[in-house]
């Protein structure tokens, strides 16, 4: 069990129901509130009865439930998207209380909690079964699985909250940005990154109707042999039209990435692209202040809760 978890104690005196926001308590089998229990399976707490919208999450990380990891992959390639698309540091995080609002795999909770932070790190989709796994003997870990447009915290809760890649595949993505700045602390950051309204992004737009018929396990076999026989005929002119019409990845960060990553940007059921000014919006309509973009990465926005 997870009580001496240093990221649980963190959070512990903030837990709510999240239909009710009633106090919730730990008993032996799961958290309870006077007007509901939550139970906890494989020692992961479960605040949703299934992955409802995200199955094909649920799908993808735990078949790449290492491919994006630094600690896995001996690199640094999802630190330095994490410090780009944040403009978090070590030196802000370390000690901090930080939700990683939409966790999957564990990308950039690895980072996160390897420079000191306590990480609470949520997700709707069974990407928590792989994520739980991979920081069990993590302390400053805590994992549940639970909707980021109601989670199971009160109001002022975290110092630091960060959702990279996660917000545009909800069914409305301000909405749910707007849902999580409450949970924080007066003085704390919230940094996002979303997918920009730029060609590539509007054409897997306009793909995913298309695709969310096909099975997801269908699809994704489809990507194991589409994307390494692309990379193998790259120059070849009917691949350079498909990658036009039907943009697949090629990151130069293995062909296992690129698989993972063309069958992410078409499998989900929701695919918003964002303007950096709508972005932005958001974060002033929210009464954020210190508001910025971190990087040149469109659509990543950083901002204070005042206090």
């Amino acid at each position: 069990m997870f009580q001496n978890n240093l990221a649980y104690k963190a959070v512990a005196p903030f837990l709510v129901d999240p239909k009710t926001k009633e106090p919730l308590k730990l008993e032996a089998d799961g958290f309870v509130s006077k007007s509901g229990a939550y139970e906890i399976l494989r020692n992961i707490p479960r605040f949703v009865s299934s992955d409802n919208y995200v199955r094909s999450f649920s799908l993808e990380w735990n078949t790449h439930n290492q491919t994006q990891l630094d600690i896995f992959r001996n690199d640094k390639s999802s630190e330095s998207q994490f410090v780009q698309k944040t403009g978090f540091t070590p030196e802000k995080l370390k000690g901090a209380l930080v939700l990683d609002a939409g966790v999957g795999a564990g990308r950039y909770c690895d980072i996160a909690s390897r420079w000191g932070a306590n990480v609470v790190g949520v997700d709707l989709s069974f990407a928590v079964e792989s994520s739980s796994v991979t920081f069990q003997d993590r302390s400053n870990v805590w994992i549940a699985q639970a909707d980021i447009g109601n989670l199971p915290f009160a109001p002022g809760t975290f110092d630091y909250i960060f959702s990279i890649g996660v917000l545009h595949h909800t069914p409305d993505t301000k909405l749910y940005f707007q849902r999580l700045v409450p949970l924080l602390k007066p003085g704390g950051r919230i940094s996002i990154w979303v997918y920009p309204n730029t060609p590539d992004y509007v054409v897997r737009a306009a793909w995913i109707p298309f695709v969310n018929k096909i099975p997801s396990r269908w699809y994704y076999s489809w990507c194991r042999w589409f994307v390494p026989f692309a990379a193998r005929n790259k120059n070849n002119p009917y691949i350079r039209w498909i990658s036009k019409a039907f943009p697949f990845s090629d990151q130069g960060l293995g062909i296992e990435n690129d698989i993972l990553d063309t069958y992410d940007g078409y499998s989900p059921t929701y695919h918003g692209v964002h303007s950096p000014e709508e972005v932005m919006g958001w974060f002033q309509e929210s009464g954020l202040v210190d508001i910025s973009q971190p990087s040149d990465w469109l659509t990543c926005v950083t901002g204070v809760k005042p206090a």
